[in-house]
């Protein structure tokens, strides 16, 4: 039955434009058919995003403006060596238009880097976001607390919240102000409750491929599902969570991308 309703949502996907808002493209082996399989299966655009110096670099070499974007920054497993490379993004952003948003970043309280660098080095990321005037990624896990508390202090109204771990009352008070909640393909009961309670225009489908989803495809499923809980149809799904994306993250400008 599983497998039927996937290929029933691949179907319904191949006449919508999807985007995978959140995957690691770098660590997949073969990433010209990865990308391929994407766009065959109806996901015109990817971002793939960094969270170390050379883990950014991959994903800035990577991005292609047309079917793939890249977000870079410094995430919390990465903050004690690769701080410095803070001080190099906005060069980077301005000098590549592929590049749309900092990210990932955030705090991650089950790694080994200290608690304050941490929130130092999110903090410092966020000034670079603002500075630049494009959105953050957001990296918790552990730490939602703290996470949401210096996105309160900092005003952060253009963020997504990536494989957001917060309960619903969490979700709706930073969609509220502004931000994407971002739902993967992996079912919960507390996920279902947040799209639930928080409007459609207030969510972003991932897959954190290779991580959590095998590829980027796999946001079919995510969509999918939002849709059932919603209850809604897949496409008005489909079209109302690429629109929360694309204005996110700038990219009505790249409307080439949506060619077939």
């Amino acid at each position: 039955m599983q497998q039927q309703s996937t290929r029933q949502a691949q179907s319904s996907a191949s006449g919508n434009e999807l985007i995978d808002a959140h995957c690691h493209l770098d660590m997949f082996d073969d990433i010209p058919t990865v990308i391929n399989d994407a766009r065959m299966g109806g996901v015109r655009a990817i971002i793939t995003a960094g969270g170390s110096r050379s883990s950014s670099t991959s994903a800035a070499r990577i991005a292609d403006g047309i079917s793939v974007f890249a977000v870079i920054g410094v995430d919390p497993e990465s903050a004690q060596k690769d701080g410095d490379f803070i001080d190099e993004m906005g060069q980077l952003v301005d000098q590549n238009r592929n590049i749309i948003g900092i990210g990932e970043v955030g705090l991650d309280y089950k790694v080994g880097a200290q608690k304050e660098l941490q929130k130092k080095v999110f903090e410092r990321q966020i000034a670079v976001a603002q500075q630049l005037d494009v959105p953050i990624v957001v990296h918790s896990r552990g730490a939602i607390d703290d996470v949401i508390d210096i996105v309160k202090e900092h005003g952060v109204s253009r963020a997504m919240f990536h494989f957001f771990e917060g309960d619903e009352k969490q979700a709706e008070d930073m969609a509220d102000m502004g931000n994407l909640i971002s739902i993967p393909a992996q079912e919960s009961g507390r996920r279902k409750r947040i799209i639930g309670n928080i409007r459609i225009s207030s969510i972003a489908a991932e897959t954190d491929s290779p991580v959590v989803g095998d590829s980027p495809i796999d946001v079919i499923k995510a969509v999918e599902w939002i849709a059932q809980v919603k209850g809604i149809d897949f496409a008005q799904c489909a079209s109302a969570i690429t629109e929360n994306v694309k204005k996110l993250f700038g990219l009505w400008d790249y409307d080439e991308w949506m060619g077939p």
